[in-house]
């Protein structure tokens, strides 16, 4: 009974040291995003927001969740208020496609007649194009994407 009881509480241990040890790599560079896009449009003003998320397993899903709900709108605020100048290309990227997505796609049904006549690049965001395209195309807000650089 004592091993089988060791053999527990070293599983336990072991999967409670790898949670805490679990280091994501971040698939997106701000500075290669940066580039890729001066690259495409060399004379445009660009306004880079870049969406951090939250590491683990879990957090990404609340951060949605938070972003969905309107209790996180920090980056939905900026998003909309870089539209609503005008004044240059707002180029949207983020660690989490997915909460990249839901930000933007939040700040795009928010004053939707401030951001009429934007234009924005979103970096990723694959699964999502379809849905921020619509949203896009109904707050009047030129929307391209571009692929990640990695």
């Amino acid at each position: 009974m004592k091993k089988i009881l060791t053999y527990c509480l070293i599983c336990i241990f072991i999967s409670l040291a790898s949670c805490i040890t679990d280091k994501h790599l971040y698939t997106s560079q701000p500075q290669k995003i940066f580039e890729a896009v001066n690259a495409k449009y060399p004379a445009d003003k660009n306004t880079l927001i870049f969406i951090d998320a939250p590491e683990g397993f879990i957090a990404p899903r609340l951060a949605n969740c938070e972003v969905e709900k309107g209790v996180d709108t920090g980056k939905v605020v900026a998003i909309s208020s870089a539209l609503a100048l005008k004044t240059s290309t707002v180029v949207i990227a983020g660690e989490n496609e997915s909460l990249t997505a839901t930000t933007l796609a939040k700040a795009l049904t928010l004053d939707k007649e401030k951001i009429n006549g934007a234009k924005a690049i979103v970096i990723g965001a694959k699964d999502t194009q379809k849905k921020l395209a619509d949203l896009a195309a109904a707050s009047g807000v030129a929307l391209e994407f571009i692929d990640n650089p990695n």
